[in-house]
């Protein structure tokens, strides 16, 4: 038997003791020594959807403890297993895959003491990363995917609306790889003062006139490459896109939208933008980005704002919510 944070309701996790998962042929045991709280966690958390079957969480990192790896082998672990068969995977696109398992969602996920996933799902850490910064590989598989739907980069104006996790790491990525000039729209202060340090020109997304001041900042240019990672229901960032975008630009959405806002799409054709989605990574992109995270001092540990034992997750998704009070980027839990 094991620890599990099992949902019991909405908006409450309960600390079980569940069995421990069995190994099967190619399968790792991992000890969980980090695992990250993500935006689609706490949109779960609060709403009213299935309670799902297993225990969520799957930014993870932890210790080999059982399998083919060598024991007390440091790892992190992709969660998204696509199913090899089907039209997306003998296409290259697993990370679109009509029939993938989840880790958190269809099977057991992280904030518990151990997880199983298959040995091809398992990366050995560098000894220079950190396992509560490991837990940003798998969102920075999701940057680095959709960074390579944007095309070049290198040299090109860029915005990126939204400064949570994925528009920090989006920024700080973006940086690395030598974008020439980064705007970056944050809603809370401690985003903007992130988005700074990682590299960005910084506006608040309450300001008015938001695209005449990124054109401002640009010189009379226009962007060559939009993010747009905010999502939801009713976000004017899409339109801002298109009226900060060079013809021929493109809008990478790596954010859900849940409503479609109103728009001349005239301006799509009229101009060539490209409105181009992102949806999870592949295998290829999760090495990337274990590589990337263990390269230069890039600045990736400030996204961990806070820890809380798998005792208080509750307490760790309030502080995540809360996010204009707390300064909350990243909230790791430790089981």
């Amino acid at each position: 038997m094991m620890k599990a944070a099992v949902f019991t309701e909405p908006g409450r996790l309960e600390i079980r003791e569940v069995p421990q998962p069995e190994l099967k042929d190619n399968d790792i045991l991992v000890k969980v020594k980090a695992c990250g709280i993500c935006g689609s966690d706490l949109n779960i958390y609060r709403r009213n959807p299935p309670i799902p079957k297993f225990w969520p969480g799957h930014e993870i990192s932890g210790i080999v403890e059982e399998g083919v790896l060598k024991k007390g082998t440091r790892v992190s672990v992709a969660p998204l297993i696509p199913c090899g068969e089907c039209e997306q995977c003998r296409s290259g696109l697993e990370n679109i895959c009509a029939n993938c398992l989840f880790i958190s969602f269809n099977l057991p996920g992280g904030f518990a003491e151990y997880v199983i996933a298959p040995k091809e799902n398992v990366f050995e850490l560098p000894a220079s990363v950190d396992l509560d910064t490991a837990v940003l590989i798998e969102p920075l598989a999701d940057v680095l995917h959709a960074i390579d739907i944007g095309g070049e980069v290198r040299g090109k104006r860029v915005v990126v609306f939204g400064c949570g996790t994925i528009g920090l790491l989006t920024v700080a990525a973006l940086n690395a790889i030598g974008a020439e000039y980064i705007v970056a729209i944050a809603k809370y202060p401690h985003q903007e003062r992130l988005a700074k340090e990682l590299g960005a020109d910084v506006l608040n997304s309450g300001e008015t006139d938001i695209v005449q001041k990124i054109l401002s900042m640009f010189n009379g240019k226009k962007a060559d490459i939009v993010f747009e990672t905010v999502g939801g229901y009713e976000s004017p960032s899409i339109i801002q896109s298109i009226d900060i975008l060079k013809p021929g630009g493109v809008i990478v959405l790596t954010g859900v939208h849940y409503k479609t806002p109103q728009m001349n799409l005239k301006y799509l054709t009229e101009r060539e933008i490209q409105v181009k989605g992102s949806q999870r990574y592949n295998k290829k992109d999760f090495a990337k980005a274990v590589k990337f995270l263990s390269g230069k001092d890039i600045g990736f540990d400030k996204l961990i704002t806070h820890r809380v034992k798998l005792k208080d997750i509750n307490k760790g998704y309030e502080i995540g919510f809360n996010k204009g009070k707390t300064g909350a980027v990243k909230v790791v839990v430790n089981p």
